[in-house]
């Protein structure tokens, strides 16, 4: 469904050649995962196809060649080789193991750096777990090389490496801290360094992004719905920079929204995040934020609604090709969005609504 709004007039032509973009996208409840492509010259949508599952995945990231796709379900964990079609085959899944009954998997992040560890949190329960796999020289999930525990009344829902991989960061939405880990260059195994309480109770943070420059991380606080900036030590240590801004408009009853997601732009020079409605038919909030070179936050451009309440996603995906575009998903009515972006607003360029109950969850550029 195309909507028309003022960026789907725009002349967004900074691109040399018009190209198709390929995306995946996730689902809470419905057992498959979707290709579908955006063409930057038509700003249009449309649906490739969509791949059945065994398990609905609430969060699907790449390898760090884009070659397989990692997966959280219910209570395993699951890689897809992408073939030269860009239709997915499953090849493996492995159990979320450790001491965490009632847990499921529910996010993962995968490192760049050899070994190229995959790194996977759970979340319900009394505690969270982590779990770290090896992978295979082709990047199929291979083992469980170790699992943890947060303690009790953990809930972690979001993970972020440093930069050069050496530090694992923890969102513990539940237990209201961020967590750090010190990753051996190794084996990969992580090492528990500090737990870092939120500056205020019910902050509740969920998820967090690392700056490529190391020297600071970005962090969602669901409950409060603002996002945080934290200041990063030579030794990988956080510490709360006494700096956060509104996710929802000031004048907005906090407990009717939790705040969901932020990433970084495809040039690292803009921050977005995005906040959920609780109630149905009540629209959510993006927002984007210009960084210096160094990554301290400058100014922050807009607050705009979004088409939905977002359900259980609204969460945002900027363009891996420009800074132009960026991908929002709804769980509410079920549908993929792009948005334009000009540099200081944006709005909805297309929308492609999926069928079947439980779409759609995060939503990750391939091309």
């Amino acid at each position: 469904m195309r909507l028309a709004t003022a960026f789907s007039l725009l002349c967004l032509g900074s691109n040399a050649a018009a190209k198709l973009h390929h995306l995946y996208v996730g689902s809470f409840n419905a057992s498959a995962i979707y290709n579908v492509a955006f063409d930057d010259e038509a700003l249009s949508l449309s649906l490739v196809q969509s791949f059945p599952t065994s398990d609905a995945h609430f969060w699907i990231d790449f390898d760090h060649e884009k070659k397989n796709i990692y997966t959280t379900s219910v209570s395993k964990w699951s890689s897809y080789k992408i073939m030269n079609n860009m239709s997915i085959v499953h090849t493996r899944s492995l159990p979320l193991t450790g001491s965490c009954p009632g847990s499921q998997s529910i996010f993962l992040t995968t490192s760049p750096h050899p070994p190229h560890r995959v790194y996977g949190s759970s979340f319900g329960g009394d505690v969270s777990c982590g779990n770290v796999f090896s992978v295979h020289e082709n990047g199929t999930l291979s083992d469980t090389v170790q699992a943890f525990d947060y303690g009790s009344g953990s809930g972690v829902h979001g993970l972020a490496l440093a930069p050069g991989g050496e530090m694992l960061y923890s969102a513990d939405d539940t237990g209201n801290a961020v967590w750090t880990h010190r990753v051996d260059s190794r084996t990969g195994e992580v090492h528990l360094v500090d737990r870092l309480a939120a500056p205020v109770s019910g902050a509740d943070p969920r998820h967090i992004v690392v700056h490529p420059g190391g020297g600071f991380a970005y962090v969602v606080f669901e409950g409060t719905n603002r996002l945080a900036v934290y200041s990063i030590d030579s030794d990988g240590g956080l510490a709360y920079a006494n700096i956060s801004y509104p996710l929802i408009p000031p004048d907005h009853n906090t407990t009717a929204y939790w705040s969901d997601e932020v990433s970084l732009s495809h040039s690292t020079s803009y921050l977005w995040a995005s906040s959920r409605s609780r109630i149905p038919d009540s629209p959510g909030y993006i927002t984007a934020f210009t960084l210096s070179p160094s990554g301290e936050i400058q100014s922050q451009l807009f607050l705009t609604p979004t088409s939905s309440s977002g359900g259980m996603a609204n969460a945002v995906s900027p363009s891996a090709f420009s800074d132009e575009f960026v991908a929002l998903t709804d769980n509410e009515r079920g549908f993929v969005q792009i948005w334009g972006f000009d540099g200081v607003g944006a709005g909805v360029v297309d929308t492609l609504e999926l069928a079947g109950n439980g779409c759609c969850a995060n939503a990750i550029w391939y091309d």
